[in-house]
């Protein structure tokens, strides 16, 4: 239960604005994989702290999040599920797009190990396109 709860409060602090308390989640050598074609600047795989750095910054140069919703958290082990979607406007392009996703978390010693992400990364790309 403690993993949903950190994931649970990461979200809270993402909706916040509260970077700095988002990042304090992550273990130094984290990794984050998210799909995507070559258009979607954020797209790719981010090690480590300064590379998620790296895509926080490059998420909030490129869209303007309008809504993020984690509707259901599931839990098994050390894996932590969250399905959801979000919405955003895309800033280069002026076009939007509605977004279902699931993230996948591991989470060891109270710290995010691992993200994978799974979206239909096409939608997105679409987006991106001019």
């Amino acid at each position: 239960m403690e993993n949903i709860q950190i994931i649970q409060q990461m979200y809270k602090d993402f909706g916040t604005g509260n970077v700095q308390a988002v990042m304090a989640n992550f273990s130094d050598d984290v990794v984050w994989i998210r799909p995507g074609e070559p258009d979607i600047p954020f797209a790719g795989t981010f090690v480590g702290i300064e590379g998620l750095a790296k895509m926080f910054g490059i998420i909030s140069k490129t869209i303007k999040i309008k809504g993020f919703h984690p509707n259901q958290i599931l839990h098994h082990g050390d894996k932590v599920v969250v399905i959801g979607c979000d919405e955003a406007d895309v800033i280069p392009t002026g076009k939007s797009y509605l977004s279902e996703w699931v993230y996948v978390y591991t989470i060891k010693n109270k710290k995010i190990t691992h993200v994978q992400v799974y979206l239909d990364s096409l939608l997105l790309s679409k987006a991106f396109q001019p």
